[in-house]
């Protein structure tokens, strides 16, 4: 039932009293005329010392203020489940009672809260096709944060991997990543991504939380309306405009970790046509740290590699013009500029970020019922570098984006809604990301789409829509259907039925990533080169699944026997290059391993061998001289106990496993038979089915739930090692070379070094050699020599289209199809007018798939289960508001480029304050304690432990 606002002054009367000051009094009813008790009365007017006074309402309604000088007064009443009423120029006069009788209108929370980003119009949150949280501007003045992100982070379904201080990546309903761009993240409108790195940097957006008047979030696919990219949901900000935001705002803010904090924003009018606001941010501290072995073993081999700064720090500023032609024509213009120092994790390490800078360009009309933008986001990374290879991170690049739309009434119960997109993304990384493809890694994008509203009956309406995308490196155009049933029984309950199909285009690194990862990864390099006189290195690299001129992706070699072809960096050795395929157990081949690796085996245990014969010897009571030229020359024998040539050698097969080599697993290697072709990226295509329902109970209660079942098809999955690298076969070596070891022990030629390495058989050195006591060493020379030879990778299976023909390759592969079913559910509960509580809860029932299409395993990198539960408190009497907010994050299996492993379940508990200090001039404090128990908990491999972290801000408005 809808209520009209209704105010009646029932009753009045002035009656004359002897005192100097007046009286204000009255009573509070409903539309209906019943009692409101506990109704918020404040008084305002410039006679008040403070400003202000109040009081509330009695079991009866009834309220009254006494004492208060002669004025004119702005009364302002409210309720929880009622409008706010306010009544102006009250006049009081001294020894003088007014009494008022006053009736609220109803209303139901959130009825009229307004959406944009369901269906890219304005409409109501209730009738949206699709399930919408609002971050509302009055939560994010209490909560003061350094990121954006930080306020979607207790929302139902966001899943919030904490990476830093300000750092995070952030999706909704699973499939996070490291380096993630999986939700489409706008700003009034504009992708708000790094251009060619699909990145959702959140420390890169150079809005101002004072900027900000509402952040919505949309679960569940987009590409309808939005387009590629948005498959994973939409967050969308949206800042004031300056026309009803007038005034100066500017805040200070200090915490722990030397967190220092200014910002400024202004916003005003140059006539009653042009509005403009200037904002501006600046801050810095010290982040959360965090040890990477990884990193620490790259700068024992190479002391010039520069470590983590733990110092972050952060400049942004925004410019924004709106003309007011007319009534009906509006022209806005924008610019934003953000410099940022910090790390960020990359599917191939951390980076340093160091003097990062992007921004954007905007111009958006406004004509009726017609929308059009054009805008243009840019980056330059500056001195940016991953830390694990010192290698910079070069991106220049830049996203132009072209966009119209109109809406379009047919009477009052058919609305139609089209448009169309033009995406221009055109990475520059001058060969540091993009290496080889650098000439050739332009994407071209063009969308179109047609949405239809129907009113089917005064309760019940469909939504369909249709959108065609076309991609210039995808060999078909996608076709994404949306369907919805919205069915409204009455104003408060809404039950929505939705299909949606979407999809995400390959990202520029899935296509045209090349870059080093690790260098001589193995040590193969400064090992061998010494006595090879070159370097026969292998690295890590990764690289995309795109070449000019090759369109079908990564393909590998064969022999004539169907086995895959390898390529080794130690192919000179053989007379052949680098880039000659060789064929698996090739005798000739297998023997240059064992060449190698017999030298290399052989320098490793004389090294050892030498000193301790000489101790033996002097032991047995030779001078030192003597037992070391002794030792010396026995030693210049051990090489006539060990073959330099061997027949019956294999090959075997061994993939690198990133799991292991971030657990320190001293065995990273995971048995191979084969590999398999790697096709050009494919779009991945999610279909989700969604039942939905939101409403409000007895004017207090907000419940909303959603049930969603999602598949995706040709889920990209994170970089990873495609290719096995070529070692000697350990059990056929070990057969080959234990008789032959027999024979030499046997040459009587042989006797003086086979006896003293006798004492090999009774030693007991667990992990080196274990004797087993039979009399002989030759079992254990021969495990030593396997076990050293085995251990030594000789080449890799690489595709043909690598750039590097012997480096470890990881790459992204489509994964057949995975299913998740789903519940998000949450609560809002507001008892009265100072009290809300609130809380919510997903679960997914399936977090890791595995061996999907019989080739890795699929991590969804996100918890089973998460809860939120929370509240807040406003003070009647003093301008005080307390918050609270716990979280619990269940564990999960974590594989995201280099960085995998299991992340343990937490909890943390977050306390926040706003207090209007009692000052002639607006001034309040806010603060806030994230992890007030500093209970440390990690939400990603590879990123740092997080602590309580205090925050608090003074900010001032005039």
């Amino acid at each position: 039932m809808r209520y009209k606002l209704m105010l009646s002054v029932l009753v009045f009367c002035a009656s004359m009293a002897f005192a100097q000051d007046g009286i204000l009094s009255g009573k509070v009813m409903g539309p209906d005329g019943e009692v409101v008790s506990g109704a918020n009365v404040v008084l305002a007017g410039d006679a008040i010392v403070g400003g202000n006074t109040g009081t509330i309402s009695d079991d009866e309604g009834a309220f009254r203020l006494e004492g208060l000088p002669a004025g004119i007064y702005q009364l302002r009443i409210t309720h929880i489940g009622f409008r706010p009423l306010v009544l102006d120029g009250l006049g009081i006069v001294a020894g003088g009672e007014l009494e008022l009788a006053l009736a609220l209108e109803a209303e139901v929370i959130f009825l009229d809260q307004n959406v944009v980003s369901a269906s890219r119009r304005q409409e109501k949150i209730l009738d949206a096709p699709a399930s919408v949280s609002v971050v509302e501007a009055k939560d994010i003045r209490d909560r003061p944060a350094l990121s954006i992100a930080e306020h979607i982070r207790d929302l139902p379904a966001v899943d919030f991997s904490q990476t830093g201080l300000a750092q995070a990546n952030v999706v909704v309903r699973g499939f996070n990543n490291i380096f993630s761009g999986a939700l489409l993240t706008l700003t009034d409108n504009r992708i708000a991504r790094v251009p060619s790195l699909r990145l959702n940097s959140y420390n890169f957006i150079p809005v101002t939380n004072d900027d900000i008047e509402r952040i919505e979030v949309v679960l569940g696919p987009g590409s309808a309306l939005y387009g590629p990219n948005s498959s994973s949901g939409v967050m969308h900000i949206i800042t004031q405009s300056p026309f009803n935001s007038a005034g100066t705002k500017v805040n200070f803010g200090v915490g722990e970790r030397s967190v220092r904090k200014v910002g400024v924003r202004h916003a005003g009018q140059a006539g009653a046509k042009l509005g403009y606001k200037i904002s501006a941010q600046y801050y810095a501290g010290n982040d959360w740290e965090y040890i990477d072995p990884v990193e620490q073993t790259a700068r024992a081999a190479n002391p010039a590699l520069k470590a983590r700064d733990f110092d972050l720090e952060r400049k942004s500023a925004e410019l924004r013009l709106d003309y007011k032609a007319t009534e009906d024509l509006t022209a806005v213009f924008a610019a934003g500029y953000n410099d940022a120092d910090n790390i960020e994790l990359t599917g191939l390490g951390a980076g340093m970020a160091r003097g990062w800078l992007s921004g954007y360009y905007q111009a958006r009309l406004l004509w009726k019922d017609w929308f059009a933008q054009v805008y243009q986001n840019w980056s330059d990374a500056g001195d940016t570098f991953l830390l694990r290879d010192g290698n910079p991170i070069i991106d220049n690049s830049k996203l132009t984006a072209f966009q119209i739309q109109h809406a379009v009434s047919l009477g009052v119960r058919q609305h139609f809604t089209y448009g169309a997109d033009v995406l221009f993304t055109r990475p520059d990384t001058e060969g540091s990301v993009n290496g080889g493809n650098e000439d050739d890694d332009e994407i071209n994008e063009f969308g179109a789409y047609l949405q239809s509203e129907t009113a089917l009956t005064d309760m019940l309406d469909l939504v369909v829509a249709l959108r065609y995308d076309e991609h210039n490196r995808t060999v078909d155009a996608e076709i994404s259907p949306r369907a919805a049933l919205v069915f409204k029984p009455k104003e408060t309950q809404t039950l929505r039925l939705t299909f949606n199909r979407a999809f995400s285009t390959p990202s520029s690194l899935n296509l045209y990533l090349d870059l080093r990862s690790t260098p001589d990864a193995f040590g193969t390099g400064a090992i061998f080169a010494p006595s090879l006189g070159f370097s026969p290195s292998i690295d890590v690299r990764a690289q995309g699944t795109y070449r000019k001129g090759f369109d079908q992706g990564w393909t590998f070699a064969r022999s004539a026997n169907g086995r895959p072809q390898f390529r080794s960096p130690f192919a000179p050795v053989a007379g052949l290059g680098t880039a000659d395929y060789i064929d698996l157990d090739d005798p000739l081949f297998t023997n240059v391993m064992w060449g190698l690796a017999r030298g290399g085996v052989i320098n490793q245990l004389t090294g050892i061998f030498e000193p301790l014969v000489a101790v033996q010897l002097q032991a047995q009571g030779l001078d030192q001289a003597t037992a070391e030229a002794t030792a010396a020359a026995l030693t210049a024998q051990f090489p006539n106990l060990v073959p330099e040539q061997l027949a019956g050698l294999r090959n075997a097969l061994m993939t690198l496993n990133t799991a292991k080599v971030a657990a320190g697993d001293p065995a990273p290697f995971d048995a191979a038979t084969d590999v398999f072709d790697v096709p050009l990226t494919r779009p991945t295509i999610t279909s989700t089915y969604e039942f939905g329902y939101k409403g409000v109970i007895g004017k207090k209660l907000v419940v909303a739930a959603d049930f969603y079942r999602t598949k995706t098809e040709d889920f990209v999955g994170p970089l990873q090692v495609q290719t096995p690298n070529v070692f000697l076969d350990p059990q056929a070596l070990a057969a080959a070379l234990g008789p032959e070891i027999g024979a030499r022990f046997a040459d009587p030629d042989n006797a003086d070094i086979a006896a003293t390495v006798a004492v090999l058989d009774g030693m007991n050195l667990p992990g080196a050699v274990v004797g087993n006591g039979n009399g002989s060493a030759v079992d254990e020379l021969t495990m030593l020599f396997a076990a050293g030879a085995a251990s030594i990778p000789f080449g890799t299976v690489t595709p043909e289209q690598a750039y590097d023909p012997t480096a470890v390759s990881l790459t992204y592969r489509n994964f057949g199809e995975v299913t998740i079913n789903g519940i998000d559910l949450s609560l809002a509960y507001f008892p009265n007018e100072q009290l809300s509580l609130n809380g919510n809860y997903s679960y997914v029932d399936n977090t890791l798939f595995k061996n999907v299409d019989g080739i890795a395993d699929v991590a969804l990198n996100a918890p089973g289960n998460k809860a939120k539960l929370g509240g807040s408190y406003a003070f009647r009497d003093l301008p005080l508001a307390l918050g609270a907010q716990f979280r619990y994050v269940g564990s999960f299996r974590q594989n995201s480029g280099v960085y995998a492993g299991e992340v343990d379940s937490y909890a943390a508990l977050d306390l926040n304050l706003g207090y209007q200090l009692p000052l002639e001039h607006d001034l309040r404090l806010g603060m806030k304690v994230s992890n007030v128990l500093d209970n440390k908990y990690r939400t990603f491999v590879g990123a740092p432990q997080i602590g309580r972290l205090l925050f608090a801000q003074l900010a001032t408005s005039f």
